[in-house]
């Protein structure tokens, strides 16, 4: 069974995107966003994750498109989100900073994969999602 990841792009006022800097493994940027726990719709799971990684209160707006990875048994759904409010945020054991960057100048410490869902989402590329309750 697939591990599924639910990640983020939170765009500010001048159409800069949010990236995080994770404390562990590679310390590379990526998206906000991790895995689901059970019995969690994609869409709560975002929302969830944001806000534990960020601070941020978002909305989300739409699915931008499944990203998947057969051979690591991975499953990723990057969500459009609105920004609603933010907390006080500080870094901590998962992640070191959160920075907003725009299109031409993101990080380089990223991994290849996260360009091409950021590049996605500043394509603003869309899809659907359902979600059955029962």
């Amino acid at each position: 069974m697939p591990t599924v990841g639910v990640f983020a792009a939170i765009f500010d006022n001048d159409e800069r995107i949010l990236l995080t800097k994770i404390n562990y493994g590679s310390g590379n940027w990526t998206l906000p966003g991790g895995h689901l726990e059970k019995n969690e719709s994609p869409i709560e799971g975002v929302i969830r994750e944001v806000f534990e990684e960020t601070g941020c209160i978002v909305e989300v707006e739409n699915l931008i498109c499944v990203y998947s990875s057969p051979l690591k048994d991975d499953l990723v759904l990057l969500f459009k989100v609105k920004l609603i409010d933010q907390i006080k945020w500080r870094p901590n054991q998962e992640i070191e900073k959160l920075a907003f960057f725009n299109r031409n100048e993101l990080p380089t410490q990223i991994h290849p994969w996260n360009i091409k869902r950021i590049k996605d989402a500043f394509n603003n590329k869309f899809s659907n999602i359902y979600i059955f309750d029962s």
